[in-house]
């Protein structure tokens, strides 16, 4: 049974340069699977790392987070920030330009 998202955060991380963006890539390869797997456990139902590569010479990528409820969200933003304290150094290199949304999911068509 599929389980609806009510919720999603979706956040633009814009870098410098690309060694910036290619270190923060890496950073999730190297721990987003463990950080979703502990996320899944409050409600987080789906993760999506991405990277946007329409416009030349910029450097950016994207995350996707969908919860069920605003409870699974308030709860995986307390486990997110304890993800970000244990990397901070290693996100401060990359030096990101976040823009960050929170979206109430109004329509969702899929195949």
């Amino acid at each position: 049974m599929d389980i609806k998202a009510n919720l999603m955060t979706y956040n633009t991380f814009t870098f410098k340069t690309e060694a910036q963006m290619l270190l923060f890539k890496r950073i999730w390869e190297d721990n987003g699977t463990a950080l979703f797997d502990k996320l899944k456990k409050k409600g987080c139902i789906r993760f999506c790392l991405n990277q946007i590569w329409n416009v030349k010479g910029i450097f950016k990528m994207s995350i996707l987070f969908e919860y069920e409820s605003p409870t699974s969200f308030k709860q995986c933003q307390n486990e997110l920030e304890n993800f970000t304290k244990n990397i901070m150094k290693e996100l401060q290199a990359a030096d990101p330009v976040i823009e960050a949304s929170r979206n109430i999911i109004l329509q969702d068509l899929r195949v």
